[in-house]
């Protein structure tokens, strides 16, 4: 579990790192957790989301998003729904 092998809150972390997307909120990310692990937690949360094997095919960006997120939580069920709403954004901006 994601949570349990940091010592901050991955899903706060995921969304103060998205919170621009596609824009930088590195300054505040920066204020708010400060240390290398967090950015390292929180990258590879979004290179596991990009690598993600969701068929798209017929699908509007809404529903490859629920997708996603459905993949995103059953891989990390700790991960709070906002955090999984951004990582669905996330993915659906990267390929439309």
């Amino acid at each position: 579990m994601l949570q349990e092998e940091s010592g901050f809150d991955i899903s706060e972390a995921i969304v103060v790192y998205l919170w621009n997307y596609p824009g930088k909120n590195d300054v505040e990310f920066q204020e708010r957790f400060g240390d290398a692990e967090a950015l390292t937690a929180v990258r590879a949360v979004l290179d596991e989301t990009m690598r993600a094997p969701i068929d798209m095919a017929g699908k509007t960006l809404v529903e490859i998003g629920a997708d996603v997120r459905a993949l995103m939580h059953e891989r990390h069920p700790d991960l709070s729904e906002p955090a999984l709403k951004k990582l669905g954004n996330f993915f659906t901006y990267l390929v439309k």
